[in-house]
C-alpha cells in the first residue's frame, strides 16, 4: 500500500494532533495573533497562506499572502499594506525560500511546520504541527496546518475555537467516499481536470490542481468558479472532469454544470447540495472559514486514484522532492 493513501486517511487523526499543537502553543508563549498579517510559502504552503489570509480577513482582520519568491523579490508590486506579523509555512521548516522570507521584514515572525527546524529557530514564535509524512505530497498536515492556527487565531481575537473532536469526525465521514471517488475514477478515464472553487474554496481548487500535477503527472487548472466561463471553458469537451467545489450553493453552480454538459464534459460536484452534476458528493454546510477541512481529503483521494489508475507512484513524484533546497 502505498505511503500516501495512508496519511490521506490520517487527516482525522491529524486534526486531533493539530489541537493539540494549538494547546501547546498557548502555553508556552504570551502571545496573541495581530489584526494584519502577512502568509508566506511555497507551493502547498502557498495555497494554505492563501486560505489563512482569507480566513484572517473573513473573521474581520486582514491577511495577505505572497508566494516567498515574490516576497522575497517583488514584495514592491504588491499591496502589503503594513502588516504586523509574518507567518512562514513550510512542512519541513528547511525550505531554502521560507527560511529566507521570515527575514524579510523586521516585525514579529511566526513559523508554522511540522519539525522543530532551522524556521522553528529563527522565528520569535513557532507553532509546530507534528504530521510527519514519508510521502512527498503534502497530505493530511495540510489541513492540520489550517486547522491549529485557525483555532490560534479565534483564541487570539476572543472568539469561541471549535470543537476539534467534531470537526476530526466531520472527516471522517468525508472519508467514507473514498470507494465512491475511486469508482469515479475508474468509471471515466478522463484527460484533463478543472477545479472550480470561490472565495474560501479557490484556494482549495488551487491545492487540488497541484495535487493532481504533483501525484498523477496531469494536466489540470483551477478557476474561480463563474470566471472559467471568461474564455478558460474552451478546454473542455468530451475527456473532462469538473470539479466543483461548492459550500453554498445556488442556481448560477446549476447553470455552470449544464454548460459544461452541454459541451460533453463531466461534472463532479461536492456541495451541500447537488447541482445537477454527473457526480455527486454531499458535504455538510459549515460556516466560512472552517469550509476547507471538509474538501481537502476529497480532492486528495482523487488525485491518489488518478495516479494509481494510470500506473504510477504517488509516494514518490518525478523530478520532486520532500524538502525544497539550494
Amino acid at each position: 500500500m502505498h505511503k500516501t493513501i495512508e496519511e490521506i486517511r490520517r487527516v482525522p487523526k491529524g486534526i486531533l494532533e493539530a489541537q493539540k499543537a494549538f494547546e501547546r502553543f498557548v502555553n508556552l508563549y504570551e502571545f496573541k495573533i495581530p489584526g494584519e498579517v502577512l502568509f508566506t510559502g511555497c507551493g502547498s504552503s502557498y495555497f494554505l497562506s492563501q486560505l489563512l489570509a482569507m480566513a484572517t480577513t473573513h473573521l474581520g482582520g486582514r491577511g495577505v499572502a505572497l508566494p516567498c519568491s515574490e516576497l522575497l523579490y517583488s514584495r514592491e508590486y504588491y499591496p502589503l499594506g503594513a502588516p504586523q506579523l509574518i507567518v512562514s509555512i513550510s512542512r519541513s521548516g528547511e525550505t531554502t525560500e521560507a527560511i529566507m522570507a521570515i527575514e524579510a521584514l523586521n516585525i514579529p515572525k511566526l513559523a508554522l511546520t511540522a519539525y522543530e527546524s532551522t524556521l522553528s529557530r529563527m522565528a520569535d514564535y513557532a507553532l509546530i504541527v507534528p504530521t510527519h509524512e514519508e510521502s512527498v505530497v503534502m497530505t493530511h498536515s495540510f489541513p492540520a496546518f489550517y486547522f491549529a492556527y485557525l483555532q490560534l487565531l479565534l483564541k487570539s481575537w476572543g472568539r469561541e475555537t471549535y470543537n476539534a473532536l467534531e470537526i476530526s469526525q466531520l472527516t471522517e465521514e468525508v472519508l467514507k467516499a473514498e470507494p465512491y471517488i475511486r469508482d469515479l475514477v475508474d468509471s471515466f478515464d478522463f484527460r484533463n481536470v478543472i477545479f472550480l472553487g470561490s472565495g474560501i474554496l479557490y484556494p482549495v481548487a488551487l491545492e487540488a490542481m497541484l495535487k493532481m500535477k504533483e501525484m498523477a503527472l496531469f494536466w489540470s487548472e483551477a478557476y474561480p468558479t463563474f470566471e472559467v466561463r471568461h474564455g478558460f471553458k474552451s478546454i473542455a469537451d468530451e475527456g473532462t472532469l469538473v470539479v466543483l467545489l461548492a459550500d453554498r450553493p445556488f442556481d448560477w453552480h446549476e447553470k455552470l454544470t449544464k454548460e459544461f454538459q452541454d459541451q460533453g464534459a463531466r461534472v463532479f460536484t461536492v456541495a451541500p447540495e447537488n447541482t445537477g452534476a454527473d457526480y455527486f458528493l454531499k458535504t455538510q454546510e459549515l460556516e466560512g472559514a472552517i469550509a476547507p477541512i471538509v474538501y481537502l481529503p476529497v480532492i486528495q483521494l482523487l488525485a491518489y486514484y488518478k495516479a494509481v489508475q494510470m500506473g504510477l507512484n504517488p509516494d514518490n513524484p518525478r523530478f520532486l522532492s520532500k524538502v525544497v533546497k539550494w
